[in-house]
C-alpha cells in the first residue's frame, strides 16, 4: 500500500512538474497571441489610409500614413480629429487643423493627397467616429481603407469601422501603430500592460452593448 501511494505521489509530482514547465515555456507565445488578438494586422492596398487620432495626431501616425502613400499602398491619407460634442469646443482646435494642413504640406503632400475630418466625441465614441468618417468617404467613392489605429485599440476600432463599412461597401484593413510597446513585448512595458487591460475592458463593453458583433472574437 505504501509503495502504491509513493508511486502515485511520484506520478502526480511528475505531472505537476510537466505542467509548470509547459506554463513557463508557453507563457510568452500566449501573451504574444493575446497582443496580436487586440492588435490584428491585415495586408493589401486601399483607396485611403485613415489615421485615427484624438484631439491631436501623433507624429508616428503621420509617418506611417506618408510611408503608405509613398509605397503605393494607399492613394490618399485621411486624418481624423476628435472634438467635444455638443456646444463645447476645444480651444484653438480650428488653429490646430490649419497648422496640421500647413505641416502636412511642408512634408511635400499636395492638398488632394490628404483630408482632415473632425468628429464629435459622442457616445459610443469609436462607433460614432466610424459612421461619420465612412459616410464622408463613401461620398468620395472610397471602396477600401487601411485603418491605422494605436496599438491595442485596433481590434475594437477595426470592428466598429468594419461593421459600418459593410453597409457602405467599404473594406477595412487593420494596421496597428505601436509607440511605447509592441505586440511581442507589451507585458514588459507599463504602458503596454495598462493599454491591454483597458482596451480588453472596452472591447468587452462594445461586445456586450452590441456595438460590435460577437464574431469579432473569432474573425479578423
Amino acid at each position: 500500500m505504501k509503495k502504491h501511494n509513493r508511486t502515485k505521489k511520484i506520478i502526480i509530482s511528475v505531472i505537476l512538474l510537466g505542467l509548470v514547465i509547459l506554463l513557463i515555456s508557453s507563457y510568452q507565445p500566449i501573451l504574444i497571441g493575446a497582443g496580436r488578438f487586440l492588435a490584428p494586422e491585415g495586408t493589401g492596398n486601399a483607396d485611403v489610409v485613415i489615421l485615427e487620432g484624438e484631439g491631436r495626431i501623433r507624429e508616428k501616425a503621420v509617418k506611417v500614413g506618408i510611408e503608405l502613400l509613398s509605397s503605393g499602398n494607399a492613394k490618399r491619407m485621411v486624418v481624423v480629429l476628435q472634438q467635444n460634442g455638443g456646444d463645447e469646443k476645444i480651444f484653438a482646435l480650428d488653429d490646430y487643423s490649419l497648422l496640421l494642413v500647413k505641416n502636412l504640406q511642408s512634408l511635400k503632400l499636395r492638398k488632394d493627397q490628404f483630408l482632415i475630418i473632425e468628429v464629435p466625441t459622442n457616445h459610443p465614441i469609436t462607433l460614432t467616429e466610424a459612421r461619420i468618417v465612412l459616410a464622408d468617404l463613401s461620398k468620395h467613392g472610397v471602396k477600401s481603407a487601411i485603418l491605422a489605429a494605436e496599438g491595442f485599440h485596433t481590434r475594437r476600432s477595426l470592428w466598429a469601422y468594419k461593421q459600418v463599412g459593410l453597409s457602405l461597401g467599404i473594406e477595412i484593413i487593420p494596421f496597428p501603430i505601436f509607440v511605447k510597446y509592441r505586440s511581442d513585448n507589451w507585458w514588459q512595458k507599463a504602458e503596454g500592460l495598462r493599454e491591454f487591460f483597458w482596451e480588453s475592458i472596452k472591447f468587452s463593453y462594445y461586445l456586450l452593448r452590441g456595438y460590435i458583433p460577437v464574431k469579432s472574437l473569432l474573425v479578423t
